[in-house]
């Protein structure tokens, strides 16, 4: 039915009597086009347009009304309707400072569910078609990943806070009430013993205001260190989301800073593109400009700073270690690309037709990738450095652990480095993750005490 000969393409939705189909082409994190095919006919759902924008999860409502989400001629997303009758797009629902990411429908209420953020918190709000009167429901959790209805029109969602993993909760009265259906939850630990993040927002070097997380030990366990986390992605967000890893560090006396740097999602088109070609020096100055923040507010120490990150935020520790170090004790790599020019060759082809636009082009951009390259700042790379990495990686490979492994230690820098031979990007198998963990929180207390 479909090649995906010009972006990675995959059919999205299915008209209730299998007459239509809409696939979406997604020639990147910030570009997306959706489509709808009749028989033998082919219609965009967005008017043409020498912008790029994205287009996402689209929904039947009929056979002839699909209601989708887009941010075409606009900053943040919103919900909008193609009309396959008449050929027609329209936007139907937009709000100040939200952006909606995911929706579904119930069919016997005939409500939409819309869920919004801005930032670090999500929203979620009923929007029924007949009254098209939008309400927002109150939730138990601070981030929403999932939600749908049943057809006796009760509706569930799987959701999560910084100190409750992800449960499933449901209502049974359209969203005004809800129960927890699953207990999941950190055994042996109460959530109250956990660590709620508070909100920050700080101006960059260049004025751009920008949001963050600062996760706070608590007072009987503080060490009096912090702990920089660039997220991955680089076009994601740090969220108020349950991390065991963030928890489990708190735990032992760490505090937390994961600043939302420019090219973070969540936070409109625009600011989503800013780290598009410019991987090494906006986001990575929003970072250090954070950290003297943190210094100038009281919040941090600065010869009390740890670095740790991974995917980009592997590669923003890597870079940052290598251009920033005195702000460092001591730095954690977690899969994190080394060099542009290898990583932009060796990621999976389904990703190349992106990748100019989302790092760089080796011979147009050779000079700024050069820069922007850790592997090129190696002399700056004096603190003592464990190195993570998967074996069967697809997105970040070994080599590019490697490179920067056997680089530093040809030069006699400290750096450990933990191969794991049955893992990819990130962990799959419990008894990795708590392996590095425990590992993590050895070489911190270790190189603490120095």
């Amino acid at each position: 039915l479909l090649e995906g000969n010009e972006a990675p393409t995959f059919i999205a939705a299915v008209s209730p009597e299998e007459n239509s189909y809409v696939f979406i082409k997604q020639y990147g994190n910030s570009h997306s086009l959706a489509f709808v095919r009749v028989g033998n006919d082919v219609f965009k759902l967005t008017p043409d347009s020498d912008q790029q924008y994205t287009t996402d999860n689209p929904i039947y409502v009929s056979e002839k009304e699909i209601y989708f989400l887009t941010n075409y001629d606009s900053d943040l997303s919103y919900l909008a309707k193609f009309d396959l009758e008449k050929k027609t797009f329209s936007k139907v629902l937009q709000m100040e400072q939200e952006e909606f990411y995911y929706h579904f429908y119930s069919k016997k209420n005939q409500v939409l569910y819309l869920i919004g953020t801005y930032g670090v918190e999500a929203r979620l709000y009923a929007y029924p078609l007949p009254s098209a009167e939008v309400k927002q429901l109150a939730i138990p959790v601070a981030i929403i990943d999932k939600g749908m209805a049943l057809d006796n029109g009760h509706i569930y969602f799987m959701g999560r806070s910084a100190t409750r993993p992800n449960n499933v909760f449901r209502s049974t009265d359209g969203g005004n009430t809800w129960e927890q259906l699953t207990q999941f939850r950190v055994p042996g630990v109460d959530e109250e013993d956990m660590v709620e993040p508070e909100v920050i927002k700080y101006p960059s070097f260049d004025g751009l205001e920008l949001e963050a997380l600062f996760f706070r030990a608590k007072e009987e366990n503080s060490n009096g260190y912090v702990i920089l986390w660039p997220h991955g992605g680089p076009q994601a967000s740090e969220r108020k989301s349950f991390r065991a890893m963030f928890q489990f560090l708190l735990n032992r006396g760490y505090s937390i800073f994961a600043p939302n740097f420019r090219g973070s999602s969540n936070y409109g088109l625009k600011f989503l593109k800013m780290v598009e070609g410019d991987w090494g020096h906006g986001p990575r100055l929003d970072n250090i400009t954070g950290l003297e923040w943190l210094i100038n507010n009281g919040y941090a120490e600065k010869d009390k700073i740890l670095l740790m990150g991974g995917s980009y935020g592997g590669y923003m520790a890597l870079l940052l270690h290598g251009r920033h170090a005195d702000y460092f004790k001591a730095v954690v790599d977690i899969f994190g690309p080394s060099n542009l020019f290898s990583f932009i060759e060796s990621v999976p082809e389904f990703w190349k037709p992106f990748m100019a636009q989302w790092v760089g082009d080796p011979e147009k951009d050779k000079e700024k990738l050069t820069e922007d390259s850790p592997i090129t700042h190696l002399e700056g790379m004096t603190k003592p450095m464990l190195v993570i990495q998967g074996a069967n990686d697809p997105r970040v490979v070994k080599a590019e652990s490697d490179q920067i492994v056997e680089a530093l230690r040809s030069k006699g820098r400290d750096v450990e480095y933990i191969v794991l031979e049955d893992e990819g990007h990130g962990f799959t198998k419990k008894e990795n993750e708590i392996r590095v963990y425990r590992k993590i929180l050895e070489f911190f207390d270790r190189h603490i005490q120095d």
